[in-house]
């Protein structure tokens, strides 16, 4: 009795499997799809409820003699419910952003396509890496010298996005806004007046980022242009010339005379060396905050 039970339930389920086919093959010769898609445009950041478009009109169908149940939408599933649509958060920097889903009439027994185009505003600002940007330069850099600035940020597309980048601050320098491959525009600092650390190490300068949409939106940045130290200067005494008078008979190791050179390159050292100019030399050593050095 088990065995014939397990070959009439097999049967069963073999002759549910063929009929479940048969009705899927069914439905696809009575369903028919519509291969002409039905376009709407409209733009993102629209409030829930808003109208998008007339279906019954656009399908050539009289509205009033629609039931709520005979016209539905068909989602996907998983299919997500937009409820705000910003169309950096669903299509990122795709250049078109469309949803697409189908309608059902079931008094036709027809399935309809829809694609929604979501068109881009100007809904976000250009925006730098946060905080101040450093660019550093050696003072010995040459007229025309070329140092790469941060790339302002923004999600939008085309006209909306970056346009333009403008400079302030220092007429020292100046901009020049390149176009990438990709259509992204990024700066340039370009060096336009010689550099001195001595007379001034730091600029403050301002980079603006602007786009092309409407309302105009811009972002900018702090640059911090910091003068790195060359040694382009050498030590200067506080006179040219040192006379003393020694008498002879001084002990050894008496302070005959105090010389002072500075020098204004960063975190210079100065060192003092006697140069031969006869034999007296030898007859005296320099000294620093009573450091002796061996004539040099």
């Amino acid at each position: 009795m088990g065995k014939i039970s397990r070959k009439i339930m097999k049967a069963n389920q073999e002759l549910w499997s063929k009929r479940f086919l048969w009705q899927c093959l069914v439905m696809l010769l009575v369903w028919k799809t519509v291969s002409a898609l039905i376009h709407y445009s409209i733009p993102e950041e629209m409030p829930k409820g808003s109208f998008v478009g007339n279906i019954a009109k656009d399908l050539r169908m009289d509205g009033n003699h629609l039931s709520d149940h005979e016209l539905r939408i068909l989602t996907k599933t998983g299919m997500i419910q937009y409820f705000r649509i910003d169309r950096e958060e669903i299509c990122g920097k795709a250049e078109k952003c469309v949803l697409n889903f189908q309608i059902i009439i079931e008094s036709k027994r027809k399935l309809y396509g829809v694609g929604v185009e979501i068109t881009d505003i100007n809904d976000h600002f250009p925006q730098f890496p946060p905080g101040e940007q450093e660019v550093r330069i050696n003072e010995i850099s040459t007229q025309g010298s070329r140092f790469p600035l941060p790339e302002a940020q923004d999600p939008d597309l085309g006209i909306n996005s970056v346009q333009s980048y403008h400079l302030t601050g220092s007429d020292h320098f100046s901009l020049e806004v390149k176009k990438g491959e990709n259509g992204a525009r990024h700066a340039e600092l370009v060096l336009e007046k010689p550099l001195d650390r001595e007379e001034q190490s730091l600029y403050e300068l301002v980079l603006t980022a602007t786009d092309g949409g409407n309302p105009v939106r811009s972002g900018t940045a702090q640059i911090q242009v910091t003068v790195l130290d060359a040694n382009d200067n050498a030590p200067v005494f506080s006179q040219q010339t040192y006379e003393v008078n020694v008498e002879e008979n001084i002990p050894k190791g008496s302070i005959v005379c105090a010389v002072k050179a500075t020098d204004l390159d960063e975190k210079a050292e100065v060192k003092y060396y006697f140069k031969k100019i006869g034999t007296l030399y030898e007859e005296f050593i320099t000294g620093r905050d009573g450091d002796s050095n061996q004539p040099g």
